[in-house]
């Protein structure tokens, strides 16, 4: 229920609290209200209910009454600890700032079969023992010619966003994780999310270009998610490009990896259609792939999202959408390189990874690879700029 204080403000009920034998009870918080006449009437009035100023204080002194902006996270928080918290000192000479990482285990339906939500377990256990290869005290990275521990940025586990299948919508955890993005950035730490599909992208990718205006965003994807907005209530994995440069006029956009036939690509044409440009997968492999890609960061900004269906299937084989005529990983790690050697990196996502129904996970191994790889080339840039 919604409605406004005395002062005009908005508010809403906290959707934490519920009905309970007489009493309205929040279980997140230890809260236990007499449900009396007026306070069963105003929690069962209709929108636009209004009440005194006395009223609102007891009400707000126990959380019944939340700005708009907090009811999503209401419930118990944004995140919750993960399983197998992850982290990794910074090293002496590491020029970086520290990643905050984000588990999200969301994705909001598709085909039948094995889900990317899934898949963030399995990407953290994988990344538990690359990191704990690169905190050793006498490991050594061949990429480097030196010690890992000489140039690392640092990482910070934020924990997992809090999902509830059986209450969220895709709204309310978009608006939850666009909340922990932004928590992140306030604490100084670069975002790192791992998905999940390729909607979580839409928060976090909004929530740092509030940050940074300037920013400029480097897709990996074998589709250019850009079908129409239609009437959808929030992005999906299909069409959050759209839903991204309708919301943020200065944001600046590369897809690199695109194949195949896409019959639904809003290419209507409208002034953000100058925003976008794209690299095919058969581009990638041509030298003039990486000078575009430089020309386009240009020490901006940059977030870095992607979609592991990037890769050719043969590589990648548990993805929900496959397309042949992929990357391989080699490729990809080398036009990552050229990212982070050609702009500023402030956050990242790494999407769409599905757990193998024969328990190899392939494929959220590749996601792992690509963060330790991500680390190794901001270690050598480091050092390097450091020797110059």
């Amino acid at each position: 229920m919604t409605g406004e204080n005395p002062a005009g403000a908005p508010w809403v009920l906290n959707p934490a609290f519920l009905v309970q034998g007489g009493e309205l009870v929040n279980p997140a918080e230890g809260v236990r209200l007499a449900l009396t006449p007026p306070l069963r009437e105003l929690w069962e009035g209709r929108d636009g209910v209004r009440i005194t100023e006395e009223a609102e204080d007891v009400l707000r002194r126990v959380r019944l009454i939340v700005p708009p902006a907090a009811s999503s996270a209401a419930t118990g928080g944004l995140a919750r600890p993960a399983a197998t918290p992850l982290s990794l000192p910074a090293g002496a000479r590491a020029g970086a700032a520290v990643w905050g990482l984000i588990g999200a285990p969301l994705d909001l339906g598709g085909p039948p079969g094995p889900r990317p939500k899934d898949a963030v377990p399995v990407v953290r256990d994988a990344l538990s023992r690359r990191f704990r290869l690169l905190a050793e005290p006498a490991a050594y990275a061949w990429t480097l010619r030196a010690g890992p521990g000489e140039g690392l940025a640092g990482v910070v586990d934020h924990g997992d966003l809090l999902v509830d299948p059986r209450t969220d919508t895709g709204v309310t955890a978009h608006e939850r994780l666009r909340a922990l993005v932004r928590a992140v950035l306030a604490q100084g730490h670069r975002p790192l999310v791992i998905g999940g599909d390729h909607a979580v992208s839409y928060p976090a990718v909004g929530a740092v270009a509030d940050a940074h205006p300037e920013l400029r965003v480097v897709h990996f994807d074998a589709h250019a998610d850009r079908r129409p907005i239609g009437e959808s209530a929030t992005a999906d994995c299909g069409n959050f490009v759209s839903w991204l440069l309708a919301e943020h006029p200065r944001l600046e956009w590369l897809t690199i990896g695109v194949r195949g036939v896409d019959t639904r690509l809003d290419l209507a044409a409208s002034p953000r259609e100058e925003r976008v440009s794209y690299l095919t997968a058969d581009e990638t492999r041509a030298p003039q792939a990486a000078g575009t890609i430089a020309r386009f960061c240009a020490g901006r900004p940059v977030y870095l999202t992607v979609d592991i269906d990037v890769l050719d299937p043969v590589y990648a084989p548990d993805v929900v959408y496959p397309s042949s005529g992929g990357l391989d990983p080699e490729t990809l790690a080398a036009l990552v390189r050229n990212v982070i050697g050609a702009g500023r990196l402030v956050a990242g996502d790494l999407v769409e990874a599905c757990p193998s129904p024969a328990g190899r996970h392939t494929t959220a191994m590749r996601l792992a690879d690509l963060v330790e790889a991500v680390h190794l080339a901001e270690a050598a840039l480091s050092l390097e700029r450091a020797h110059v």
